[in-house]
């Protein structure tokens, strides 16, 4: 069936934080202890380790883990579920009004069937549209540039965007081949955080380019400039790790090639200029002027990244440094999920208010990647 609409508000946005928010000094216990580890990475831990935790502004995250037994509390779906419930409850709308169901994450609950038909199912949808796109901090960005597509061609009439980061499944102690780890590897147990995000979107019939739609979905943007650039962000253990015949999952983690790493190297010198650019470049697609933004939202992991650049962003866009906060404050840095989280936040408190212009937008290292949307409150 056809629908002739051709404008997408935001009717509902949603946000969960898995378990209590868990203080700097209680990450190791919660994650578990790094106790066999080379002597370097156990000795980076004590000393840069401590000072990344208190030069990084987050006091608070949270972790998808009992304390007590270490186990996973929520699996991918049930993640994405908290937020996918709390943004319909936003909207006042039953999960059997979606007509389409978009999730993106850099795991998956399982190698088939996609992690959206389980969350398909949690919700009690019987029917709808599933797409899930693999892939980590453009990930948002990418499903909302599928919604907006399709809500706008008239192929659906609702859309539910969901993104759940469940980095503690790469953070735990029980996941290591600790012999083998190195220290970037170690670094990222005190950066990355749990959290889901989800957003509900909806095609609204209007009479012309002069009617007002609040919340409008004004347009989105997704770009890779990794053409040619090695990966920044990896994480092995699938298909391109088992390769060789014999023993290949024991080969994995023998060498422990299944480890999440980062160059944080190639991450400081380029990942603000791909996001800078990639803003820009979005303003210039939607035809939007950089001074009718009132909000620029950013998924910034650290307090330094955040002044470290605060001058030169402030400067290129012409905005005040209220307008570009460093959020992660109280939640951690949550990956992918974080923009979502962001938002729902200030939606839900009122700091975006009516007539307001807001900009969200994030880079992804892993092979360089920058998505976002802006949407009109």
């Amino acid at each position: 069936m056809k629908y002739s609409y051709c404008r997408v508000s935001v009717a509902g946005t949603g946000s969960f934080l898995p378990g209590d928010p868990i203080p700097n000094d209680r990450i190791d216990e919660v994650l578990g202890p790094i106790t066999n580890a080379p002597a370097r990475v156990r000795s980076f831990i004590e000393t840069v380790g401590k000072r990344m935790l208190r030069d990084g502004g987050v006091e608070f995250r949270h972790f998808a883990i009992d304390p007590k037994t270490r186990k996973l509390t929520h699996t991918l779906a049930t993640l994405a579920e908290e937020a996918a419930r709390r943004a319909l409850d936003h909207a006042g709308m039953s999960p059997t009004e979606v007509d389409l169901l978009l999730l993106s994450s850099p795991s998956y609950d399982h190698t088939t069937p996609p992690t959206t038909t389980i969350l398909q199912e949690r919700l009690g949808i019987e029917n709808c549209a599933e797409m899930e796109i693999h892939s980590n901090c453009s990930g948002v960005g990418k499903c909302m540039q599928v919604a907006y597509d399709a809500l706008r061609t008239g192929r659906y009439k609702t859309a539910l965007v969901t993104y759940p980061q469940l980095s503690s499944v790469y953070l735990r102690d029980c996941y290591f081949n600790q012999a083998q780890m190195t220290k970037t590897q170690a670094a990222l147990r005190y950066i990355l955080a749990d959290g889901s995000g989800a957003v509900l979107l909806k095609a609204v019939e209007a009479g012309g380019d002069g009617a007002v739609v609040p919340q409008e979905l004004l347009g989105t943007y997704v770009e890779s400039v990794g053409g040619k650039r090695p990966p920044a962000m990896t994480a092995g253990g699938g298909v391109a790790d088992l390769i060789e015949h014999s023993s290949p999952v024991l080969e994995v983690l023998s060498r422990g090639s299944h480890h999440l790493d980062q160059d944080f190297s190639a991450v400081n010198r380029d990942a603000v200029t791909f996001l800078l650019n990639g803003t820009l470049k979005m303003l210039d697609s939607l035809g939007l002027a950089k001074n009718s933004i009132d909000h620029y939202v950013y998924s910034i992991p650290t307090r330094q990244l955040y002044e470290g650049n605060l001058e030169k962003v402030t400067s290129l866009f012409g905005i005040r440094p209220e307008q570009v906060k460093f959020r992660s404050r109280h939640c951690g840095y949550c990956g992918g999920a974080s923009i979502l989280v962001h938002f729902d936040d200030m939606v839900r408190s009122g700091e975006i208010r009516p007539g307001q212009t807001v900009l969200l937008h994030s880079v992804e290292s892993s092979k360089w990647m920058s998505a976002g949307f802006v949407v009109k409150w």
